[in-house]
C-alpha cells in the first residue's frame, strides 16, 4: 500500500512541475534548496488562489464564521487522485497554519496527503482542497505521527454559504470541515483515508533550519516569514466574520 501511495505522489509532484527530476543532475546542494524554497513559496501562492477559488464559488464557499471559529487550517492546491485498474490513490503537497494566541495566523507548514486503495477504477482529478479544524492541537503532532483522516480524526463536507447572510450561527458539528473543487473524471472529493504526513525536507528549506519541528515554525518564528505568507495571511483576514 506505501508503495502505491509513493508511486501516486511521485506523479502528483511530476503533473505540478515537482523537483523529482533535480536527483538526476549534478546540481549543488545549494542550488537544490534553492529550488525547494522556490517551489515552497509557489505552494503558498498557490494555496492563496485555492482559496479566492472556493470563497468565489457559490457552491463552496465557505461561511466566514467558520474560518474566524477555526483554529487551524489546511490547504492543498494540488491535490490529485489517479487510478487504473486495480490500483489508485491520491497524493498532493500543501500548507498548515493556526491560530495564534493574539488571533492571528501562524506561519505555514508543509505537508504531504497521500492515500492507497484497491479496487477496479479508472481516471484522474485534480482538487483543490480546504480543510477547517476545530482544534489546532489536531494537527501539532503532525512531525511525530501522520494523521488519518476519517480514522485517527473525523473529516466531515462543511456546509456552505452560497451568498447567503445567515451563516453567523455556525457551530462545528465535525472535528474537521472540508471544503473542495475538483476536475476530473472521479464524482467529488473522498478525503476519507487520506494521510497527512508532515513533509520535513520543504520545512527545513524555507525555514533554514534542520529537523525544525511545527512547534518551532509556529510559535518562535517572526510572522510573516516572508512576503508571500503575509499575502495569503492578508486574504485569510479578508474572507474572515
Amino acid at each position: 500500500m506505501r508503495t502505491i501511495t509513493h508511486l501516486i505522489l511521485a506523479t502528483a509532484l511530476l503533473f505540478s512541475g515537482g523537483t523529482l527530476s533535480a536527483v538526476s543532475r549534478p546540481d549543488t546542494a545549494d542550488s537544490r534548496t534553492d529550488q525547494i524554497v522556490r517551489k515552497a513559496n509557489e505552494t503558498i501562492r498557490h494555496s492563496m488562489m485555492a482559496l479566492d477559488n472556493i470563497m468565489n464559488d457559490p457552491e463552496n464557499s465557505i461561511p466566514p464564521s467558520l474560518i474566524t471559529r477555526s483554529e487551524g487550517i489546511v490547504i492543498m492546491p494540488g491535490n490529485y487522485k489517479l487510478a487504473v485498474g486495480i490500483a489508485g490513490g491520491q497524493g498532493g503537497r500543501g500548507i498548515a497554519m493556526i491560530r495564534l494566541e493574539d488571533g492571528n495566523w501562524s506561519n505555514p507548514f508543509f505537508l504531504s496527503l497521500g492515500e492507497g486503495s484497491i479496487g477496479f477504477q479508472l481516471g484522474a482529478q485534480k482538487s483543490e482542497v480546504i480543510l477547517l479544524f476545530r482544534n489546532k492541537e489536531d494537527i501539532m503532532g503532525l512531525d511525530r505521527a501522520d494523521l488519518t483522516l476519517g480514522s485517527d480524526i473525523g473529516v466531515a463536507a462543511g456546509p456552505v454559504s452560497k451568498g447567503s447572510s445567515s451563516t453567523s450561527d455556525l457551530r462545528f458539528e465535525s472535528e474537521i470541515y472540508s471544503y473542495s473543487r475538483s476536475s476530473g473524471l472521479f464524482a467529488g472529493v473522498s478525503l476519507k483515508g487520506g494521510v497527512l504526513s508532515y513533509n520535513q525536507r520543504i520545512n527545513d528549506s524555507l525555514y533554514q533550519m534542520i529537523d525544525v519541528s511545527p512547534e518551532v515554525i509556529l510559535y518562535q518564528t517572526e510572522v510573516p516569514v516572508n512576503y508571500e505568507v503575509d499575502d495569503l495571511i492578508t486574504a485569510l483576514d479578508m474572507y474572515e466574520e
